[in-house]
This record gives C-alpha cells, sequence and structure tokens, in this order.
C-alpha cells in the first residue's frame, strides 16, 4: 500500500507535536521545575478565585510547633493557661525540595493550626501537670504562586466555630490585606517570608542535607 509525501510528512508532524506536548508535560511535573513539585497535594480555589479551606492535611509534615508566641510583649498573666499551641504543617514534597535546595517550591502551602491549651489534669498517673492542645478553632494558611499572586505569597485565615456556638464556618476565603500579613513575614520571616526560625525540624533537616552534601557522606 502506497503513501503519499503529503500524508506521511503530516503523520510525522502529529507523532513530533504529540511528542513535544508529552515531553512538556513530564517536564513540568518533576520536582526540577519549581512551578510544581510531582505528587504534591495543590491548593484548590472556587470560581471566584477564593481559596477551598484545605483538607488532609493533617498528613502532612509537622515543620514546627510553638505554644504562647504573640505579638505583645509581657508575662504569661494566666498559669492555668500557657497560649495558644500551633502546629506547622508543610506537604511532604515541598518539605523535601526545601531540605535538597533551600528553597520553597511554587505552591508550597504551609497549614497553621491553633489549638487553644487546656490543663491535663485527671485522675491518670501521667497527666497531674502540664498542658495539652484543645482542638483546633481555625486555621491559618499560606500560600506561595507568584503567578495567582503579585506579592507571590498570600495569606489565608479559617475560623472554626467554637464549641456551644452558632457559628458559620466558611469554606472559602480570599486572601488577608496585605498590611494584616503579609508586611510582618517580608520583615520577619527568615527565609523567603516564612518563620523558618521557628521551625525547627525543617531548618535541622536542611542542615543535615548541607553537612551531608559538603562531606560526602
Amino acid at each position: 500500500m502506497r503513501v503519499s509525501r503529503r500524508s506521511l510528512g503530516i503523520t510525522i508532524l502529529l507523532a513530533l507535536l504529540v511528542g513535544l506536548l508529552l515531553r512538556s508535560a513530564d517536564s513540568e511535573l518533576t520536582p526540577q521545575n519549581p512551578r510544581i513539585t510531582q505528587g504534591m497535594a495543590l491548593p484548590e480555589y472556587d470560581e471566584e478565585g477564593r481559596l477551598r479551606r484545605p483538607d488532609g492535611f493533617e498528613k502532612w509534615v509537622v515543620v514546627g510547633t510553638s505554644v504562647g508566641l504573640g505579638y505583645s510583649d509581657g508575662a504569661q498573666s494566666n498559669a492555668d493557661n500557657p497560649g495558644t499551641f500551633h502546629n506547622v504543617y508543610l506537604q511532604p514534597e515541598a518539605f523535601d525540595h526545601y531540605v535538597k535546595t533551600g528553597e520553597f517550591p511554587e505552591q508550597s502551602v504551609f497549614i497553621v493550626t491553633n489549638l487553644p491549651s487546656r490543663p491535663a489534669k485527671t485522675k491518670g498517673p501521667v497527666s497531674r501537670t502540664g498542658f495539652v492542645a484543645a482542638p483546633t478553632e481555625g486555621l491559618e494558611v499560606a500560600v506561595k504562586d507568584s503567578k495567582r499572586f503579585p506579592d507571590a505569597w498570600a495569606y489565608f485565615l479559617f475560623h472554626d466555630a467554637a464549641e456551644g456556638r452558632n457559628q458559620t464556618v466558611r469554606k472559602t476565603e480570599a486572601p488577608i490585606a496585605r498590611s494584616a500579613c503579609y508586611d510582618c513575614h517580608a520583615e520577619h520571616g527568615a527565609d523567603d517570608n516564612v518563620f523558618t526560625q521557628f521551625y525547627s525540624v525543617l531548618t535541622t533537616a536542611r542542615e543535615k542535607e548541607l553537612t551531608k552534601s559538603n562531606t560526602g557522606k
């Protein structure tokens, strides 16, 4: 069966186009491309561009934990309440990328849970002193996306209904005003608007990676 030169040319051209498209798709999803890290959970938005409340982040890496951090000085006024516990979560893929490169990839998402403290005192033998974290009252979310946000990073706050209160919990949120969050992160964040100075799990892993690279071990 004969194939015309024109048909053969069209077939070759289509094959080349398919190959280029597949190659482009593969390269976009490789860890070498900071836009998207393969397999990483990505932020989702509604039709109006509002961030959907992240789901399943409890399985991410906890990069740091703090209690009682605040924006003002002063002694703790309530001995029975040391302050709010904060657990900070980051996608495992973004964690690995930062550890290896020292940079947060595009689509990185930090989630901070706000957990009120409560005394652990019970009749149990190991809980007579100290404090534990109560269920979260809300989430603070930071998203890095330089194509979507003019400042690369945007910040969101999701409130949870307090126990016993009839409060609507919003499932989507618009970014917080720049002056309310971004400016503080830009001024005080140790690395790329991120308070890495408080995230010892993350920075220790990065230091170990640098040591391994420098010593070859």
